[in-house]
């Protein structure tokens, strides 16, 4: 927390959090899949068969990744939207040295200012195109990588 009210790692903040929301997002996604997938055939599993034997629809991995990215990027917004404006600052500061002090000191003042000025709505500025970015960017990336790991496990079953 000291790191992000100086200023430090607000990408590591943005992204970071935004990564790890995504994947349990994406992940209880397809636990509740699989769930419903067991109980409408009558079936009982533990936890940990559940993962290895109910195999979740391609259409429900297009929709658990594109929700998961839809809703972290809309979670993270408030840290995104910081770490822009201290980007935004900085490269200021730096075109004209004379200029006047700082308006962030990082993140967490950042955050604070913005709250301040425009309240909730402040803060979730730009929320609609971020989760407009990361939707498809997601569902892409992780239909592929779902798909990908499929064929490559069928394929090591085969020989």
């Amino acid at each position: 927390l000291l790191c992000l009210s100086l200023g430090y790692g607000a990408t590591l903040a943005s992204f970071g959090s935004f990564s790890a929301l995504y994947f349990v997002f994406y992940e209880k996604m397809k636990h509740w899949t699989r769930q419903y997938i067991a109980g409408s055939h009558g079936e009982e599993y533990s936890a940990r068969s559940l993962e290895a034997t109910v195999d979740v629809p391609f259409p429900m991995v297009v929709f658990a990744s594109a929700s998961a990215g839809a809703l972290a990027s809309w979670v993270t917004s408030p840290v995104d939207m910081a770490k822009l404006r201290l980007q935004v600052q900085r490269g200021n500061l730096a075109e004209n040295p004379g200029q006047a002090a700082p308006m962030y000191r990082g993140v967490v003042d950042c955050l604070r200012v913005t709250y301040r000025e425009g309240g909730l709505k402040g803060l979730f500025r730009g929320a609609g195109a971020r989760v407009l970015h990361f939707t498809p960017a997601m569902t892409i990336t992780m239909t592929c990588y779902e798909a990908c790991r499929s064929f490559l496990a069928e394929s090591l079953n085969a020989r």
